[in-house]
């Protein structure tokens, strides 16, 4: 059976979108806009009032054992495999109020409009918000859906601690989870006949072209480490420049050096290098740094380009401290692996926007997702919207309405694409 798109992108209600995402936008720690971390009192009331919005729209609401949110509207053949789309409602400090957003509300206004339209899809679809996407827990995100592929089992929750000094398994159970038995939100291959995500660029490529819709060709891997460089903490003033063992110079040359690694033209435009985090010890003004402890990452959609920037990185440390006398570790923490989103659902996302005559480009995600994590047990794909000068995770990120709309119009006739193929 065809189902033409305007049957019921007609139902996609951009004023009601807007009450959503005002409403959503309230949850925040009111001294740090916007602020929702995973676990914090405006997280848990956040999560209480999406999952009210999806009683309200009729779907059957559950949490399953991981703590993940997930509303469900039956479909024809109620016991086989599911679509499912979604993404997260929790942010990094001062981050914005779109990051993962648009993915849930857009996902949860696609089911009211297929609803409204009297669309009745083949395939249960469920929308879902994953617990702890953003790296509120080192090491350990995107939580939520790294269970449900089976990454993460409760063994691997035991003695961690959230930001907040809770263990894990209680702020898990305090969600409406299942600490000790989180291998239950585990999906096999099969369970999920396709994922889909919308999510903003986080990066400027279609604000740039004027292009309103971007379909994902494969997702950036992240690989962190945990460094540390120990010299000689001495007087600042007193101690020679050639007798000093100064660790945080060390550092520098270290966080320049990944900048220069990154750079490289032998390495393609996607690989990218960061420090983000640095503690400094004994920290004082007139005492040089003798400790330094921080966190390195690298990106890239592609493996062979990841292992080139990190073994690099790892000689730099080696070469740096040796010269400069320092004692070092280097422990690399999160290793996953760039997804390549399967041609089929390209083709489908594609055949969406030229249906809906929405322009469209195709460019990679320079960022992670809950996709990438889902990638290993089910096929993903993902419609980027533009954001205004590429900027996310800051309080200034933001996405126009027109294009959140045209999102949902894309991830709707999406769904019913897919459903109708598989």
């Amino acid at each position: 059976m065809t189902i033409a798109p305007e049957s019921f992108t007609a139902h996609v209600d951009p004023a009601r979108i807007q009450r959503d995402w005002e409403a959503l936008a309230a949850f925040t720690a009111p001294e740090l806009p916007y602020t929702r971390k995973a676990f914090s009192i405006p997280y848990k009331e956040a999560r209480e009032w999406l999952a009210e919005r999806m009683r309200d729209a009729g779907l059957q609401v559950r949490v399953d054992a991981a703590s993940n949110l997930i509303g469900r509207l039956p479909g024809e053949r109620d016991d086989g495999p599911v679509l499912m789309a979604g993404s997260h409602i929790d942010t990094v400090e001062a981050g914005g109020r779109f990051d993962g957003i648009v993915g849930v509300l857009g996902a949860l206004e696609a089911a009211r409009a297929l609803q409204e339209a009297g669309v009745v899809l083949l395939h249960p679809l469920e929308i879902v918000d994953f617990t702890c996407e953003e790296p509120t827990l080192t090491g350990m995100t995107p939580l939520g859906s790294r269970i449900m592929a089976g990454a993460l089992t409760s063994n691997d929750l035991i003695g961690v601690l959230t930001p907040l000094d809770e263990s894990l398994a209680d702020a898990i159970n305090a969600l409406g989870g299942d600490s000790a038995h989180v291998e239950q939100a585990r999906l096999a291959a099969g369970d999920i006949a396709a994922y889909l995500e919308l999510h903003i660029e986080q990066g400027p490529v279609l604000e740039r072209a004027n292009v309103p819709i971007g379909v994902v060709t494969a997702i950036a891997a992240r690989c962190s480490c945990f460094i540390t460089l120990d010299g000689q903490a001495d007087h600042a003033g007193a101690t020679l420049i050639p007798d000093r063992r100064d660790a945080l110079a060390g550092a520098a040359e270290v966080v320049l050096a990944l900048e220069q690694i990154a750079s490289d033209s032998e390495l393609i435009e996607e690989t990218v290098g960061t420090v983000g985090w640095m503690r400094l010890f004994p920290n004082m003004v007139n005492i040089i740094p003798g400790h330094v402890e921080f966190r390195a990452e690298v990106r890239s959609t592609d493996a062979r380009m990841l292992e080139t920037a990190k073994s690099r990185l790892q000689a730099v440390v080696e070469e740096t401290a040796t010269r400069r006398g320092l004692q070092f570790t280097l422990q690399w923490e999160d290793m996953e692996q760039p997804v390549t989103i399967p041609d089929r659902l390209q083709s489908i996302l594609v055949q969406a926007c030229q249906t809906l005559g929405l322009p469209f480009m195709q460019l990679p995600s320079r960022a992670t997702h809950d996709a990438a994590r889902l990638a290993s047990i089910a096929p993903v794909g993902m419609l980027f919207i533009p954001c205004k000068e590429g900027k996310s995770h800051v309080p200034e990120e933001w996405a126009e309405l027109d294009h959140i709309v045209q999102g949902v119009h894309t991830l709707s006739y999406a769904l019913v694409l897919l459903d109708q193929s598989l």
